[in-house]
């Protein structure tokens, strides 16, 4: 936004996180730096005894009820355990093919639906990983790029639309976070501002911090009809030779969650096709990517990428 207004003609974006070893509610049972134990404190600490009771506030359990929720409101005949395992068997399998993912490893539908249960439906693999992480991008104004040697404008990409929102306040939200409405708006805004579709797209990397989160962006990106998620999933096209390849980098659940860098580490997965150097995993002929990010608070992140002319 400050280039666009003038304000400059070179930024740099920065993410980083350090998680390992912690995550995001800290290690129970071991000690501080000090020394002394830890213990939940503030909000955490006063809901960390009843956890599980009268509901939840950490992350599996609240992303496992938003896709219940869904398949509550457009009926499923399947086991929805089976469902999502299969939504983290694709992106494992696409991990072996990113020598950057934090895990490179193909797991079986039988070996992720038989892992530890998280928070039912999510097992272990088809939760974000916790890790450490940093990512980078470099923006330049039309005028500072026609300045650059010519084969650093060659690796430009051109970003057709970048838009932030937020929750609408409503009753509901203080149960659930609404993903899905902030997630909607910022779709529908990106796609107008670029003037492209969702059937444009090469290519979606989308928040799958869980293996629920995966299947309802689907519908949220409007990549499907309303309430077509399941069907659009099981039609395969989701994968990576798929008519609409999401998440070609293994996703949040194989690449990792490093939770300050995963939105610019989502664009750069993108500009990495765009430009022609995915590598093992590129995906041929790619123009038009979409990398769509969900922060805690909530705030939803849409950039529609586009290979430069």
């Amino acid at each position: 936004m400050a280039i666009k207004a003038g304000e400059a003609d070179l930024g740099l974006a920065v993410g980083v996180e350090k998680l390992s070893g912690a995550g995001l509610l800290g290690v129970r049972g071991t000690e501080r730096a000090d020394g002394e134990p830890w213990t939940p404190q503030g909000r955490y600490g006063s809901v960390a005894p009843m956890d599980g009771w009268v509901g939840t506030e950490t992350m599996p359990g609240v992303f496992a009820q938003i896709g219940l929720e869904y398949l509550h409101e457009h009926p499923y005949t399947g086991a929805p355990l089976e469902l999502f395992a299969r939504i983290s068997e694709k992106n494992h399998a696409h991990s072996t093919l990113n020598p950057l993912a934090a895990y490179t490893k193909r797991m079986s539908l039988a070996q992720i639906m038989n892992e530890v249960m998280v928070a039912y439906p999510n097992t272990r693999p088809m939760c974000s990983a916790n890790c450490d992480g940093a990512a980078a991008a470099v923006l330049v104004s039309d005028a500072a790029l026609r300045r650059l040697p010519r084969e650093q404008r060659r690796r430009a990409v051109k970003v057709s639309a970048s838009v932030l929102t937020s929750d609408p306040w409503q009753e509901a939200c203080q149960v659930l976070p609404d993903v899905s409405t902030l997630t909607r708006q910022a779709a529908a805004t990106a796609y107008e501002t670029a003037g492209v579709g969702p059937e444009d797209l090469d290519l979606v990397e989308l928040h799958d911090c869980f293996a629920t989160a995966e299947l309802i962006h689907y519908d949220n990106l409007m990549l499907c009809e309303p309430g077509g998620a399941v069907d659009f999933f099981d039609s395969g096209a989701t994968w990576r030779d798929g008519r609409l390849p999401v998440n070609v980098s293994g996703g949040l659940q194989s690449k990792g969650h490093p939770i300050g860098a995963t939105g610019i580490a989502g664009v750069w997965e993108v500009c990495q096709h765009l430009r022609g150097e995915g590598g093992d995993r590129q995906i041929g002929g790619a123009r038009v990517g979409l990398a769509h990010v969900i922060g805690l608070g909530s705030a939803c992140g849409v950039h529609v990428l586009e290979r430069a002319a």
